[in-house]
């Protein structure tokens, strides 16, 4: 089994920090995982993110809290992680990428710079709105507009980014704020597209440790995705080890009671397919 999403960001860049997750890994029965750190930790990554930080019109807190980052390289990321394979940790170099609208020339000559197995395409941010930063930024919001938006987002980001996996796919919900509407056809719209794109669906545990108490996506979407036929991998979304593999048996389960018996893993870009675990 794998785990293809964990951010190193909350320790060091450092072959010890990264071994305490694999070392969890072990003791979980993952057999290989994927570090995909955030882009905007990522200098090469400031021009993406700049007009967000000196808009007028862009919230503080927005401003503050990305401003402090973009302080590691590139070229020092993939290196650390080609030294832990070097030390037998079988690991997959990953990066998550944010959706921001007219940045993709930029990222697609970035990316291919580097020997990355696979990216993440993911939305954060909607019109300079990071709603999944802090509970207290859903203060005064429209919450049925707020998923319009970003699941129109999420459409856009699908239809233009140059990704292999699409993560946290209603992160969203992350607070507990929920939906009245019916979501269907926006959802299919996705799903479809995603499964003539051959992106791969993500599975994320992380959700379970967050108020909304369920994980990504949830269960009548990942039931349309299997009609669709979109394959997945998993993730737990770990920033730290003790969240590498988080609810592994119940992800497992979700994944087979919606129709899912096999899973994708990826090597240079390219997408393989391993059964699920009986």
């Amino acid at each position: 089994m794998i785990d293809y999403h964990m951010h190193l960001e909350n320790g060091p860049y450092t072959l010890e920090w990264l071994q305490q997750f694999w070392q969890k890994a072990q003791e979980r029965g993952i057999t290989e995982i994927g570090i995909s750190e955030h882009c905007h930790k990522f200098k090469e990554f400031y021009p993406v993110f700049a007009p967000i930080i000196q808009a007028e019109h862009s919230y503080e807190y927005m401003r503050s809290w990305i401003a402090k980052d973009f302080q590691q390289s590139l070229d020092a990321y993939i290196e650390l992680l080609l030294q832990a394979r070097q030390q037998g940790i079988p690991v997959k170099i990953g990066l998550e990428l944010d959706y921001i609208p007219h940045s993709h020339d930029y990222v697609r000559s970035l990316i291919q710079k580097y020997p990355f197995d696979y990216i993440i395409g993911s939305v954060h941010i909607i019109e300079n709105w990071g709603f999944d930063y802090a509970v207290d930024v859903w203060e005064n919001v429209d919450v049925e507009q707020a998923y319009i938006d970003y699941f129109n987002t999420l459409l856009t980001a699908v239809n233009e980014l140059e990704c292999d996996i699409i993560g946290h796919f209603d992160v969203i919900k992350v607070f507990g704020h929920r939906s009245q509407n019916d979501l269907t056809l926006v959802v299919d719209q996705i799903l479809q597209l995603m499964a003539k794109k051959q992106m791969c669906l993500e599975l994320n545990s992380a959700g379970w440790r967050k108020p909304v108490g369920e994980a990504y996506p949830a269960e009548w979407i990942l039931q349309r995705a299997a009609e669709y036929q979109v394959p997945i991998t998993f993730a737990s979304d770990a920033h730290y080890p003790e969240h590498v593999g988080y609810h592994w048996e119940r992800l497992v389960s979700l994944a087979k009671r919606c129709g899912y018996r096999e899973y994708s893993i990826f090597s240079q870009r390219q997408r393989f397919v391993e059964r699920i675990p009986k």
